[in-house]
């Protein structure tokens, strides 16, 4: 018996990995190779914008960009494949119950709260009856955020160099240099008083006569819009912070206001419990130990990282810090 046992815990084991490299097209070979090895469950897939891609703009912008018509094909061919996917509600409960089905699952999540997740996103999750997340930022609804990414990429393409304040020059000529640029000076701006971040950011850019708050006030959803998908069957709404700050550039007493602030405020504006999280940037450079803690504290029952990689037989015990997979459209 013992034999047979292990017989089909391992056929199970390759199923389960062929099933993976088959079905989950954007992962890496190495991604792959690491799965057979850990016992790959399943995959949250990482989404933030549901709009047309332009690609006379900055590549690292331009990649948080699925078009509809895209999502709708992976959609469709994950149904033809017979490929299951679940709400997060789903996803916690074959975690924590050890109910693990032999076919891998795929959740879709959406960060931040952009306007494109109620009026392109909805449609097609709809039309195919797909559950998914968002997870909201809180200042992006009250149109308080600071898009410092769009503000940034359209300096760039604006001008041929960009000098800041301390008199560093970044040149702005090609698509390469564009592309550089945006890089360099968006470490430097992760780096900045996450708790002073607008005047930081003027006084960083003192030369250039930038509208901070431009983009948050086209780009976002409304409450009203939070609280139609919070209370629709195929949507659910998960915390983002309030000011989707990097959390690392935090005291402690300020990272709890912002994750357990944004937690509280969609639950009063929603009039429902907030159970999921995402951490904004969600590498190791802006969030550790001690937001895990936090995360705890407030009760949420999954946190989800940014950074790549698929829920495993190894890691699935770490409900805090998840893994997710870039979703993109090349």
């Amino acid at each position: 018996m013992k034999i047979i046992n292990k017989i089909a815990y391992r056929l199970k084991a390759f199923y389960r990995f062929t099933f993976i490299c088959e079905h989950y097209p954007m992962l890496t070979r190495l991604s792959r190779k690491e799965l057979q090895r850990q016992g790959a469950l399943g995959v949250v897939y990482m989404l933030h914008h549901i709009a047309p891609k332009d690609g006379n703009r900055i590549p690292t912008n331009e990649d948080l960009k699925v078009s509809p018509q895209f999502l709708e094909r992976i959609i469709l061919r994950y149904q033809r494949q017979g490929v299951e996917m679940v709400s997060l509600d789903e996803v916690y409960e074959r975690l924590t119950t050890g109910d693990s089905p032999n076919r891998p699952f795929v959740a879709f999540t959406i960060d931040d709260g952009y306007l494109d997740n109620y009026t392109n996103a909805l449609s097609v999750f709809e039309k195919y009856q797909v559950p998914f997340t968002v997870f909201v930022a809180t200042d992006f609804i009250d149109k308080k955020a600071i898009l410092w990414w769009d503000s940034l990429e359209d300096l760039i393409l604006a001008n041929e160099s960009i000098t800041t304040a301390d008199g560093k020059c970044y040149p702005c000529s090609t698509y390469q240099q564009r592309w550089d640029t945006f890089r360099f000076l968006r470490e430097r701006i992760l780096n900045l008083d996450q708790t002073n971040l607008q005047e930081e950011l003027k006084a960083m850019f003192a030369r250039y006569a930038i509208d901070w708050n431009e983009p948050i006030r086209k780009e976002a959803m409304s409450w009203e819009q939070v609280r139609l998908l919070a209370h629709h069957s195929l949507c659910t709404i998960g915390g983002h912070t309030i000011s989707h700050p990097a959390l690392s550039q935090l005291t402690a007493d300020e990272a709890c206001r912002e994750i357990k602030g944004g937690i509280d405020r969609i639950a009063r504006e929603t009039d429902l419990p907030v159970s999921y999280f995402a951490y904004p940037y969600g590498t190791p450079n802006e969030i550790g130990e001690r937001e895990y803690q936090i995360i705890k504290d407030c009760g949420i029952k999954m946190a989800f990282l940014a950074h790549q990689g698929c829920i495993t037989v190894k890691n699935k015990h770490l409900l805090t810090h998840l893994p997710r997979v870039y979703f993109h459209q090349k």
